[in-house]
């Protein structure tokens, strides 16, 4: 639930977003890399998701989907994320409406290209 939308009205009620989130790891890279946890803990993905959403308020979903991409492919190992973001009722005669966004990690590719080379 949010504070999300443009109008009067949306910006003072809570609002239903659906959330579909896909993320890209290499397993090996964990392998390679002791100090890193090997696997991506959904849990704490989830947390911060519902962190970010509930401490902010948004005009737009497009904000929310950016927010949340550049956020984890700064705060987990991914090389990639694709957030979709819905929220259903949002326009009338229309059962949802949704988003889009997908991000690269490209610090942690150029880090692996380095490291394929050396």
């Amino acid at each position: 639930m949010a504070y999300i939308g443009i109008n009067d009205w949306e910006k003072n009620c809570l609002q239903k977003l659906i959330f579909d989130l896909q993320l890209s790891c290499n397993t090996e890279f964990f392998a390679d890399h002791q100090s890193m946890v090997p696997y991506i803990d959904y849990t704490h993905v989830n947390q911060v998701i519902l962190s970010l959403v509930s401490q902010k308020r948004f005009y737009l979903i497009e904000d929310v989907a950016n927010l949340i991409a550049n956020t984890l492919i700064k705060k987990f190992c991914i090389y990639w994320v694709r957030v979709k973001v819905n929220k259903p009722g949002a326009i009338h005669n229309a059962f949802n409406v949704g988003i889009c966004v997908e991000r690269k990690n490209k610090m942690l590719l150029k880090y692996l290209k380095k490291e394929l080379v050396s």
